[in-house]
C-alpha cells in the first residue's frame, strides 16, 4: 500500500513539473520581423544528398520542366503557395495573437494563419493555396502542421513533387542567447517519397527592418512577345 501511494505521489509531481514547463514554453514569443541571410541571391537551403522517391516520385521528378510546368511561366505574379513560401528570399515577420499566430512574408503580400487553440478542423475545409496549419509549442520549438495545401512542388521551380495528401511540420526556435530563427520542414508524402525527409534554412532577426508592399507586374508568358507599349503603361503607375 506504502509502494502504491508513493508511485502515484511521484507521478503527481511529475505531471505537475510537466505541466509547469509546458506553461512556461508557451510564453515563448517569437513576435519580430527576420529577413533572410544578407548578401545571398539564394537562400541557403539544407536538404537530403539524395531524395527517397518512390517510383511515382522519381517519374514526377524526372518529367518537370520549369520552363513549362512553373506557373511563374505564364504569370510573374502567381502568388507563392505553401510549402514554396518557405525558401523566399524576403523579409517575414511573426505575431502572436494568442489562439493564433500570424506569419506575414513580404513576398506576395502573403499572410497564414496558425491556428494555436487545438480545434483541428482541418476536415472541413477544402484544400488553399496556404492550406490549412495548426501549432502548438513542443518545450522552447513552435511547432506547425499543415495539411490541404494545392501545391505540387516542394520549392518554386525545382522539380521535387508534393502530393495534395501531404503533411509537412515546421518547427521553428531559436539557439540559447540568440535571437535568430531557424527552421526545420518535415515533409511526409508515401506518394512522392518513401520515407519523411528534412529541409531546414535560417532568417536573421531584423527588428529595425519593416515589411514593405509587394508591387509585381505580370509581363506575360515567356513564349509571348511583350507589349512594350502596355509595359510602359504599368511602370507609370507604380
Amino acid at each position: 500500500m506504502r509502494f502504491i501511494v508513493f508511485s502515484i505521489f511521484i507521478n503527481c509531481i511529475i505531471s505537475a513539473t510537466a505541466n509547469t514547463q509546458n506553461n512556461a514554453n508557451s510564453n515563448i514569443d517569437f513576435s519580430g520581423i527576420y529577413a533572410p541571410p544578407a548578401f545571398v541571391a539564394v537562400v541557403p537551403v539544407s536538404e537530403p544528398d539524395t531524395y527517397p522517391f518512390t517510383t511515382e516520385g522519381l517519374l514526377a521528378f524526372n518529367s518537370y520542366d520549369p520552363l513549362a510546368d512553373s506557373p511563374s511561366q505564364t504569370n510573374d505574379c502567381t502568388p507563392d503557395l505553401m510549402p514554396g513560401i518557405l525558401w523566399s528570399n524576403s523579409p517575414m515577420e511573426f505575431s502572436d495573437e494568442g489562439n493564433r499566430v500570424i506569419i506575414s512574408y513580404e513576398r506576395g503580400n502573403t499572410r497564414r494563419t496558425i491556428h494555436m487553440d487545438n480545434l483541428n478542423t482541418s476536415v472541413e475545409n477544402s484544400h488553399t493555396a496556404l492550406g490549412y496549419s495548426s501549432g502548438r509549442w513542443i518545450e522552447n520549438i513552435l511547432t506547425i502542421e499543415t495539411t490541404l495545401f494545392t501545391s505540387k512542388n516542394i520549392r518554386n521551380n525545382r522539380g521535387y513533387p508534393i502530393s495534395s495528401n501531404a503533411k509537412i511540420t515546421e518547427r521553428y526556435w531559436r539557439e540559447s542567447g540568440e535571437n535568430d530563427l531557424k527552421m526545420e520542414l518535415i515533409v511526409d508524402d508515401p506518394v512522392n517519397y518513401t520515407q519523411p525527409f528534412t529541409l531546414g534554412r535560417e532568417w536573421i532577426w531584423a527588428p529595425h527592418e519593416e515589411l514593405q508592399e509587394y508591387v509585381c507586374i505580370n509581363l506575360g508568358a515567356r513564349h509571348e512577345i511583350p507589349d512594350i507599349d502596355e509595359l510602359a503603361r504599368m511602370l507609370e503607375e507604380l
